[in-house]
């Protein structure tokens, strides 16, 4: 190991560069200076303000007032610095050292971006599916609840006998075929000319009025509320929900705090089911709608009459643009209707749906929080 230096010393008063020869020994660098003065600095003393990339001289300070500086242009003085000064070692940074350092961080930096991608990818909708499995359906209700009644504020909710009648006669005919629950499903029509409805958590169903006028029976509507309720029976919200909420807002969803029920109906607006949750729903749905006895007619025709004619203006159509109604999806609804085995049964064959369907009347909100 090379222990004999050349260098420069700055006594910190003038700017005048001194050769000097430099000695490293076990109790610090001696400094031979060329008027036969001999200054010692302590490892102790001395802190590296250069040298830290391939190249650059080495600069050494010790002191405050003055601060004295020793420059060596050659970089193998900081291994030999570094191997003498074993101690103090972590005072001094070797270039290559360093250099192998930033490898390593970087290498790790791109392991961690690589674990956050692959948890993004796989682990957080595995993670919200498995915590949304285990939220208990009170919670799902009153956060339900909540953003049903921060969507449907200020009087925009459609009382209307003639209106609300016949849909909960509806729901009721879907719930009855179905499996055995724990939610107690409740259908809101909100006056909106929005062509849109949507599964709240918890067993709410919110249907705009703009859809309503749409449907030409009570067959059309009843495909649509029985696949909202496949979103609300798997669960989709509430999975769609802890998927995209950042930790805080999620958290204070979990302990109750309602006060962010306007971040989650944001969150429901830019929600966007799954390809794999809107085949699970279009299935089950009808798979529902077959053991109501009601006829799956009614719920291809009005996906296929939607995506005609509304397929291309997906931002003025929201259940378009929630809900892709792809050829694909429609034409396995088409192959699944085939296979029921029992003759439907007309829907409320009584009550004159034209008139249902328009029930709600004027009043329209322009905008709504899931239109912003």
């Amino acid at each position: 190991m090379q222990i004999h230096w050349q260098g420069h010393y700055l006594d910190g008063l003038t700017a005048v560069r001194q050769p000097v020869n430099i000695i490293l020994t076990p109790a610090g660098i001696q400094i031979a200076r060329s008027d036969g003065s001999i200054l010692l600095w302590p490892y102790h003393e001395i802190s590296q303000t250069q040298g830290y990339y391939a190249g650059e001289q080495v600069r050494l300070e010790r002191g405050v007032t003055p601060v004295e500086a020793l420059i060596v242009s050659d970089a193998a003085f900081l291994h030999s610095l570094r191997f003498m000064a074993s101690s103090s070692s972590g005072r001094f940074h070797n270039p290559v050292v360093r250099k192998r350092r930033y490898q390593w961080i970087a290498l790790a930096v791109i392991g961690i971006v690589a674990g956050l991608a692959a948890a993004y990818i796989w682990g957080i909708p595995a993670g919200a599916r498995i915590a949304a499995d285990h939220v208990p359906p009170t919670w799902e209700a009153k956060l339900g609840e909540a953003v049903v009644k921060q969507l449907a504020a200020d009087g925009s909710v459609c009382t209307e006998p003639l209106v609300q009648k016949p849909v909960d006669s509806i729901m009721e005919t879907l719930n009855s075929a179905a499996p055995q629950h724990p939610y107690k499903l409740h259908i809101t029509v909100v006056k909106d000319k929005t062509v849109n409805a949507f599964a709240a958590p918890g067993g709410n169903i919110v249907i705009f009025s703009g859809l309503l006028e749409q449907t030409k029976s009570a067959e059309e509507l009843a495909g649509v509320l029985a696949h909202e309720m496949q979103h609300v029976l798997q669960k989709h919200a509430t999975k769609g929900i802890f998927q995209n909420l950042s930790i805080t807002l999620l958290s204070a969803v979990i302990i109750g705090d309602l006060s962010v029920v306007g971040d989650v109906v944001r969150t429901m607006g830019s929600l966007n089911y799954s390809r794999s949750y809107e085949e699970e729903a279009d299935y089950k749905g009808m798979e529902l709608i077959m053991k109501a006895h009601i006829n799956p007619s009614g719920m291809i025709n009005f996906f296929e009459a939607l995506n005609k004619k509304y397929g291309n203006e997906p931002k003025l159509f929201r259940y378009i643009s929630t809900h892709p109604l792809t050829l694909d999806r429609i034409q396995r609804l088409k192959s699944q209707a085939k296979t029921a085995s029992t003759r439907p049964v007309l829907l409320l064959p009584a009550v004159s749906w034209p008139q249902v369907a328009q029930g709600c009347g004027a009043g329209y909100r322009q905008k709504t929080q899931r239109e912003e």
